[in-house]
């Protein structure tokens, strides 16, 4: 099969070097490492190549440049090499063409007088070569030394010629003695040692940290804070969620206790099955199966956890900041949208584009009771569903009964016929007409947004929960389900409005 002409062909313009007619030339690769962006950029510039739109040429993998634009006819990969980046090009580049020699026989003075130092510096440090007879004596080879020990060190010996010595070392456990035999004739060549005292074997502090318990599970979990860290959920709720769950049979399964685990982690982290997997010493495998099966499970369990209450009910527990002015207020209700990943087929983009957020995503609509619990939650619908059509497609509208009120934002303009129809109210902020408000009607705006917040409040909770920030397009089959969980996470926290 014939290669591309990148493949064949020096990339420079007006350069007709080929592997074919050009054997005596080397040819090569742009630099693609992670460490060498820079330096690839730099050659970007220097064959200064342009594409047809005008813009700045880029290699692909198989983009090939030839020795004969590098100094001396090689590539170096020494920064300091006048070969380092390719310089030599045709005259339509109108750049001078470089003293090759001159260049060439700099970097080589560079160089030599670079090693001069390196030897002078290594003579400096090297002492007189002894002939020692060595003794080692390993007592105890597996012991670890884990501890401090004292070590005298003597240093600044003044030895002349070439000496015999018997060199002794014995290791026993965490001590380990040297011993040194020294011909008497030479005692008085030497100078008095001094000694330095040093310590060996690892820091107190490095003892200290590799001492600590790794992560076990569920067993780790030994206070509240760290169980809201990873889970987002209290022990009472954790505890709660357990019940649900059946105990496993197998002896080698996962406990019940770490399957949910896993499961809250992923719900509150959004971090990857093989993450999990690390933590846990489970296969990502068997962290996807356990993820999926709690999904299906809790979900089921927990499906009258997102209820309507009756009118009397919500009328008990209505908070004074909607006494005076929406006695009747039923629910409030917005819609919310969560990322996606890009889908893989046109229709799904289609299906999941949102001009809104400029971005794949889905969308589902949530009411909530005035005192801030949610109490319905829709399917989840692709991005480009509009606010109306979600509300009026849900089933939302046959919850109502005659004389409630229902706050919303401006996008449900298109509900107002549908719950006049039920004899309901639906409550908006006023839109503007002729440039500007009327002081009612800013007024009536505060008085809508003071009471409506509290919806933003619980999508604000919803969204602590990390598998809400971008969803896998693995995970779109189990969204509803998803969203369910969390809805009713943020159903078993603190209530939203205090009185």
């Amino acid at each position: 099969m014939a290669q591309s002409k990148s493949k064949n062909m020096c990339c420079v313009v007006n350069c007709s070097n080929t592997y074919k007619t050009s054997k005596h030339l080397k040819f090569f690769s742009f630099p693609n490492r992670q460490y060498e962006q820079e330096l690839k950029k730099k050659w970007i510039r220097a064959v200064n190549r342009l594409e047809e739109n005008g813009k700045l040429w880029m290699p692909t993998t198989r983009s090939l440049i030839c020795s004969d634009h590098f100094v001396g006819n090689i590539r170096s990969k020494d920064p300091q090499s006048p070969s380092y980046i390719p310089s030599i090009f045709p005259k339509m580049y109108n750049k001078p063409k470089p003293n090759t020699d001159q260049q060439i026989n700099r970097y080589n003075r560079s160089r030599n007088r670079s090693e001069l130092r390196n030897s002078k510096a290594m003579n400096d440090s090297t002492i007189n070569t002894l002939d020692v007879h060595i003794t080692d004596i390993n007592v105890d080879q597996h012991s670890n030394l884990n501890t401090k020990c004292d070590v005298s060190t003597q240093v600044s010996l003044n030895i002349s010629g070439n000496d015999n010595f018997i060199f002794e070392c014995i290791q026993n456990k965490n001590n380990v003695n040297t011993q040194v035999s020294v011909p008497k004739s030479f005692d008085n060549n030497f100078s008095k040692p001094c000694l330095l005292d040093k310590m060996c074997g690892p820091d107190s502090n490095e003892i200290s940290y590799l001492s600590r318990e790794s992560f076990k599970g569920f067993e780790s979990i030994t206070n509240e804070k760290r169980l809201i860290s990873l889970t987002g959920t209290s022990f009472c709720v954790f505890n709660l969620l357990l019940s649900f769950l059946k105990p496993t049979l197998n002896i080698n399964s996962v406990k019940k206790e770490n399957r949910l685990l896993i499961f809250l982690i992923k719900i509150k982290l959004g971090i990857s099955y093989s993450a999990i997997s690390v933590l846990f010493g489970i296969d990502p495998s068997t962290v996807s199966r356990i993820f999926t099966e709690c999904l299906n499970f809790l979900s089921s369990k927990t499906k009258n956890f997102i209820f309507w209450p009756d009118k009397y009910s919500v009328k008990q527990c209505l908070p004074e900041a909607f006494k005076i002015n929406y006695p009747d207020c039923r629910c409030i209700i917005d819609c919310t949208e969560v990322k996606v990943e890009q889908p893989n087929t046109v229709e799904q983009r289609v299906y999941l584009y949102s001009r809104y957020k400029s971005n794949y995503t889905i969308k589902f609509l949530v009411a909530i009771n005035p005192n801030g619990m949610i109490c319905f939650v829709s399917k989840c619908y692709g991005g480009r569903s509009s606010d109306s059509y979600i509300t009026n497609d849900s089933g939302f509208l046959k919850k109502l009964e005659p004389g409630d009120q229902v706050l919303a934002d401006k996008g449900f303009p298109g509900i107002q016929t549908e719950i006049e129809n039920s004899n309901s109210i639906l409550i908006m902020p006023p839109i503007l007409h002729n440039g500007r408000f009327s002081e009612t009607e800013i007024l009536e705006t505060y008085s809508i947004a003071s009471v409506r917040i509290h919806i933003e409040r619980v999508f604000a909770r919803m969204k602590m929960y990390g598998i809400l920030n971008k969803l896998k397009i693995n995970l779109l089959p189990h969204v509803d389900d998803i969203v369910h969980i969390c809805c009713v996470l943020t159903n078993l926290q603190l209530p939203i409005i205090k009185s």
